[in-house]
């Protein structure tokens, strides 16, 4: 079996059980995902664990191609779907491997793995590695037939920069959600403005009187 992991962010690691099911080849830059390069690797699938670019529909349509999104589909679909998952009360969410298509999220599902999203975004992205490891193990051995997602849509809207700032009120579980949704360091953490100083913080715990952080300070 020949497969290709498109991948362009280092919380995933492939599983050893996936390195010995065939002919492994990673891709990690835009430019290394064409249609020219894949026909050279003739794959049976093409995994997507995390991918910062548009796949063009012209690749898709031609290779099975399988992305990972972590939403109770069809809840869920777009950006930032664990940070708004969070910020909704959500505590554990399946990861879905889903057959790509032209609408984002959209595609039918081979499979899925709950994942506790409680904990760091770190924790998290730990315990996201290892589904979908699980999810494409499981695609490679059973070959499941993909069942079109049922109910109705709802699509998330990424979070920006500018939107991690913290309030200056509400609840503690509230404040710390926030700071623990982006505590990875591939993401902006959750800050705030002090006169000419951004106060960013990490590492964040709770218990039943205070939330305790560690916070880095520099010049805005």
């Amino acid at each position: 079996m020949n497969i290709v992991i498109a991948n362009s962010q280092d919380w995933f690691t492939p599983c050893k059980e996936i390195l010995a099911a065939g002919d492994v080849s990673i891709i990690d830059t835009k430019s290394q995902l064409t249609v020219g390069h894949l026909e050279k690797l003739n794959p049976d699938y093409v995994f997507f664990p995390h991918w910062n670019w548009i796949v063009p529909s012209e690749i898709h349509s031609q290779f099975q191609c399988v992305v990972f999104h972590t939403a109770p589909l069809p809840f869920g679909r777009g950006g930032s779907p664990i940070q708004n998952l969070i910020l909704r009360g959500f505590k554990s969410s399946p990861v879905c491997a889903i057959q790509m298509s032209d609408e984002l999220d959209a595609g039918p599902i081979f499979c899925q793995k709950i994942i506790s999203l409680k904990g760091s975004l770190t924790t998290i992205f730990e315990r996201l590695n290892q589904a979908v490891n699980k999810l494409m193990v499981e695609i490679v051995s059973s070959d499941p037939a993909p069942v079109a997602q049922s109910g109705t849509a709802t699509v998330f809207k990424r979070i920006p920069k500018a939107q991690n700032q913290l309030p200056d009120q509400g609840e503690l579980e509230t404040l710390y959600d926030r700071i623990r949704m982006l505590d990875h360091k591939s993401y902006p953490s959750a800050y705030i403005k002090h006169g000419e100083f951004t106060l960013e913080f990490y590492d964040a715990h709770q218990d039943s009187e205070a939330v305790e952080v560690k916070c880095r300070i520099s010049k805005c």
